[in-house]
């Protein structure tokens, strides 16, 4: 599974939803990452929990080797 993910695209979503202030676009920007990595549910929601958000994270660090 690990082949099909877009690290490039996950780093581009990761990177922006640390770079940013507004709660939104961090949402946004961790469920795209989430949903490209598949560790979270393809919804359409969003609105991310801090559990959802730390589960995206981790994912995205081990996915890109702690970057």
């Amino acid at each position: 599974m690990t082949e099909d993910i877009n690290k490039s695209y996950v780093q581009r979503y990761v990177d922006r939803a640390k770079a940013t202030q507004s709660e939104a676009e961090k949402n946004n920007c961790l469920y795209r990452a989430g949903t490209q990595m598949e560790v979270i549910d393809c919804n359409g929601n969003d609105k991310l929990t801090s559990e959802q958000q730390q589960t995206v994270l981790d994912a995205a660090s081990k996915l890109l080797g702690g970057q």
